[in-house]
Formats: structure tokens, sequence, C-alpha cells
């Protein structure tokens, strides 16, 4: 996967610091996840985008030398501050999160088709997660998915006495209790798909995002995020887990629930892919275009987005498009 790209004298110049900058940048994104609550998980895709421009500038062994300082730096502070236990399994996610997408990157470097490389992220990410699951299942201490059950219930208290205290009625707090208490219950069965859909759009962020922060690289120019392509057989193993959720029971229903949240956010992602094709050719203005995104995420819109991704392999919105453009 070595680059056939030569070291320019502006690659020279940089690289003395680049790496350990990198990593540095990384792993103190990476730290946000347990210093800023709810946001402060941004800081995950967020911190590999320093490390996969490292490999599309230097290339992969610079990038996975950065990675390995960025965990050394987590793990560090993680020591210091929680205990070994905590160290090791913060430096164990931080691994994951920023030498998969470097690996996608590795992968473009030798050849690899962009979309394909994404996907892979998102399967190997995927996997990661199911084997994280799966040990904590069979470990004797409590699983992951009970472990954020019980923050729920020691949440849920707190949060309907601070309505209580801010004046709202009795209907609006039970109500309250109810979303809680619902949303307690829809993690516990369904949190690997929660967090596969959490690494599916946060690898979009970490790949694309790590591209267009190192153009004009070659290989950067080839990751564009308007280019991504999902294959059809995506789509249908989204009918099936759909079909399998709504029609099964039990554990059955579970895991296709689980199989299908992390699909949703791929097609989501696809989806959005398009919009920003056009929006790129139509709005100049990034902020608003930035709005226009945002606003993306929101119900319905989200859900037509989601549409969009899943018909635009039979459909091919960007080619139809276009042509209705030269028509005009």
């Amino acid at each position: 996967m070595a680059s056939s790209e030569p070291l320019g004298h502006p690659h020279a110049a940089s690289g003395r610091f680049e790496i350990p900058l990198a990593a540095l940048a990384a792993a103190v994104a990476f730290s946000a996840l347990f210093v800023v609550p709810l946001f402060g998980a941004l800081g995950v895709p967020a911190g590999a985008i320093p490390l996969v421009r490292l490999a599309h500038r230097r290339g992969l062994a610079s990038a996975l030398i950065g990675c390995a300082g960025a965990v050394a730096i987590v793990l560090g502070a993680a020591w210091a501050a929680a205990g070994f236990g905590t160290a090791i399994a913060m430096a164990f996610v931080a691994a994951a999160a920023t030498a998969i997408p470097v690996a996608g990157v590795g992968f473009l470097r030798a050849g690899a088709d962009a979309s394909r490389c994404y996907l892979g992220i998102c399967l190997a990410g995927c996997a990661f997660l199911a084997a994280c699951f799966a040990a904590s299942a069979t470990s004797p201490g409590p699983s992951v998915a009970g472990e954020v059950a019980a923050v729920f219930d020691q949440m849920i208290p707190s949060a309907l006495e601070s309505y209580a205290r801010s004046g709202a009625d009795a209907e609006t707090v039970a109500r309250m209790r109810e979303t809680l208490e619902a949303a307690r219950d829809f993690s516990r069965q369904y949190l690997w798909g929660i967090f596969g859909a959490l690494w599916v759009l946060g690898g979009a962020v970490a790949f694309y995002g790590g591209a267009a922060a190192a153009r004009p690289a070659t290989t950067a120019l080839a990751a564009r995020f308007d280019q991504l392509r999902v294959p059809a057989s995506a789509a249908g193993l989204f009918v099936a887990a759909g079909a399998g959720f709504g029609v099964l029971t039990g554990d059955a229903r579970r895991l296709a629930g689980n199989f299908l949240l992390p699909l949703l956010a791929l097609f989501f992602v696809a989806g959005l892919s398009i919009i920003c094709h056009f929006f790129r050719r139509w709005i100049r203005v990034r902020i608003l275009r930035a709005g226009l995104y945002a606003l993306a995420a929101y119900f319905p819109i989200n859900v037509g987005v989601v549409l969009l991704g899943l018909f635009d392999w039979y459909v091919d919105f960007r080619r139809r498009g276009e042509g209705v453009i030269e028509k005009s």
C-alpha cells in the first residue's frame, strides 16, 4: 500500500513535526469523548481526521506511526486520570477509531475504489463493535447494554425532578418519564445497532473529512464525498433487515433491528452525498450549504434522504440530474 507519489519539498519541509502533531491532535480530539458531555462523542471521528490526512500526504506507514502515538498519549493520560483498566479500554477504542479509517486510505492508495474503501471501514468498524459486545456479554461483569440501562436508571429520576422544579405539570412529567423509559428499553435492545449507525456516520466524517483536509494530494482528490456509491446488494440487505424487523419476534427481531440501524445510517450518508453533488454546483456559499446539510438530519427530511440513497442504485440520480440540467 505504499504510495507512488514522490515526496516533494513541501512535504519534506513540513514532515518533521507532521506525525507528532497529527498524533497529538488525534489524542486531544478523542479525549473530548470523556471530557465534554454529549457533544464530546464528535471527538471520535474528528480524532481520525488528522491521521487520515497524514495517510494521504505521507503514506500508510507514517499514519500508522501517528496512530500508535495517539494511542500512547490516550493510554498515558487515561492511566493518570482513571487507572490502568480504564486506560486499556480507552486505548483499545482509540486504536480502532484511528487505525481502521487509516487502513481504508491504505487500500485507496493501492488502487481500490474510494466508495469501497469507505464501505470497508463501515464493515470493519461494525465487526469490531460486534466483537466488543460479544466479549462484554461473556465477561463476568455487567454487559455494555446493562451499563447503559443503569445510566438511564440513574438519569431518569434526576431529569424528572428537574422538570418538576421548572414548573412542568404532572402530564408533561409523565410523558417525559415514558419517553426516557422507552429510550432506555430501546438502547438496551438495539445498542449494537445504535453504535454501528454512529460508526457509519463517524466513518464518513473521518474518511472524507480527512481526504478534504489532505487535498491536493492525489489520493485525496479521488475520495470525494459527492461521488459515494453504495452497491445494490446493500439495498437487498436493507430490505431483508427491514422485513425481518417488521415480521419476526423475540431475539430474531432484535437481531434484524440491530442490522437495520447501521444500514439506515449508510443510506442516509449515501443520500447526503447525492445532495452534496448538486449543492456543490448550485450553491456556492459554504455556510449556506452547511445549514442545508444540517436540516437533512431532521424528521421527516431525513427519511427522504435515506430513500434517496436507497434507490440511487436503480435511478442513478446524479446521471439523471445532469441530463435534466443539460436539457434545460
